[in-house]
């Protein structure tokens, strides 16, 4: 090699700027999240169908908890027996089976609704099966992404399903309510079965290689051994350790402003339901922003500095709600105080938890991945009722605004010490 074809080897060489364009080369990621965008269309369609169905044929509050409380139950206590299942089992197999199940269930119930034979009891039964249906799902839509997208693409792969996922869902929430004003309740519920069974035959499609199964059914058998093995794996690794309890802390932190959305309006803002929409639809429009410019900002931020900053300002955003106290004698004001904190507490966590799940995809072997994310999600859901049973009493000492302020302040300190102490997240 003569000296001038060394001066260029290296410029020759130089690693090719990724961009979303080179997702769509990835033919079967893109049929996957094609599944994935039509049933989520259909799912924001019907949460809101859902909602009233419930409402109406309960005509109990207590009903409504009990059934919310039904949803997340299986994420608590299914999934990580899920994942461990999950890693001996065909996982294309399993989402197709899945998608089937859901649309056969979501369209019984809209033809038992049609005939009046909907019961609270029927409802609260159709969604345990929703639900633990979904908790195998999850773990094997998400350990498949190694085998369906390059890891060189899994920053722009994610934050493209995620911006698209959020599109979808805002289309879906805006046209539910004309769908169920024009054409009732069973109609929106039959979309929902219509875009299981597009996901379903979508992902009949797929073309995926799965080696060994064969080797890990025979263990799938003993799922406690199984499931064990992984915490244990869990454990071993302080990074996936550390990830796993900032993951839960920042699912936790959003509870509050969950729970606490329609006081946060009426006592706080000093408003009525449309700033509930406005404020909904600003904390969606945050996070498909946030998922947009998530590989531009991970290319130029490190890991720590990416999770301490998406914190500080996740816990910031939670915290200026309680300003609102100040400004709700003038509409626009509070309007604007809301918007402005909606869209950067959406953007601020859709930061976080990208970062926190592709770096977790990255980290964890492909061995233990349908167990981990399972036990990751287990523990991120049983957040939720904990933190609202908290909140709940919290509620008898402290204004809305005090907890929203607290709230805030404790997210704050939280990512603030990750970042001074260096705990370890590479």
């Amino acid at each position: 090699m003569d000296a001038k074809s060394e001066k260029f080897s290296p410029q020759q060489e130089a690693p090719r700027k990724i961009g979303y364009r080179d997702v769509f080369t990835q033919t079967e990621y893109i049929k996957n999240m094609s599944a994935n965008l039509i049933s989520r269309f259909g799912d924001s369609v019907d949460s809101i169908a859902y909602t009233w169905l419930v409402y109406q044929i309960t005509g109990s509050a207590a009903w409504s908890a009990i059934i919310f409380a039904m949803n997340r139950i299986p994420s608590v206590v299914v999934q990580p027996f899920a994942g461990a299942l999950v890693e001996g089992m065909n996982k294309k197999k399993l989402m197709v089976l899945a998608d089937a199940v859901r649309a056969i269930i979501v369209a019984a119930l809209a033809i038992l609704y049609i005939t009046g034979q909907v019961t609270p009891w029927i409802l609260l039964l159709f969604t345990l099966i929703i639900s633990t249906v979904e908790a195998f799902c999850l773990p094997a839509s998400a350990s498949l992404l190694p085998r369906l997208l390059k890891e060189e693409y899994y920053e722009f792969g994610t934050a493209l399903n995620s911006s698209l996922s959020t599109v979808v869902e805002l289309i879906g929430l805006g046209m539910a309510g004309v769908i169920i004003g024009l054409f009732g309740i069973e109609t929106a519920i039959f979309i929902d079965a219509a875009t299981f069974l597009c996901s379903c035959l979508i992902r009949l499609t797929l073309k995926i290689r799965e080696e060994n199964l064969h080797i890990k059914k025979s263990a799938a058998k003993e799922y406690l051994t199984v499931l064990k093995d992984g915490i244990f794996y869990m454990k071993g690794q302080p990074v996936i350790c550390n990830y796993c309890i900032l993951a839960v802390f920042a699912n936790a932190i959003l509870v509050p402003f969950n729970a606490l959305q329609s006081p946060l309006v009426s006592e706080v803002m000093g408003q009525g339901e449309t700033l509930l929409s406005v404020m909904g639809i600003a904390v969606v429009a945050g996070m498909g922003i946030g998922s947009f410019l998530y590989p531009y900002i991970s290319r130029r931020a490190s890991t720590r500095s990416l999770i301490v900053a998406g914190g500080v300002f996740l816990g910031i955003a939670v915290s200026l709600f309680s300003l609102g106290t100040y400004v709700n004698t003038r509409v626009v004001a509070a309007y604007g105080l809301t918007v402005f904190c909606s869209l950067l507490m959406g953007f601020s966590a859709s930061i976080v938890n990208a970062h926190l799940n592709v770096r977790f995809i990255k980290t964890v072997s492909q061995d233990y991945l349908a167990r981990a994310i399972a036990i990751l999600g287990a523990a991120a859901s049983a957040a939720t009722p904990l933190v609202s049973l908290l909140i709940g009493a919290l509620t008898e000492k402290l204004s809305t605004a005090e907890i929203m302020l607290w709230s805030g302040v404790l997210c704050v300190i939280l990512f603030l010490y990750v970042g001074l102490r260096k705990i370890r997240l590479e």
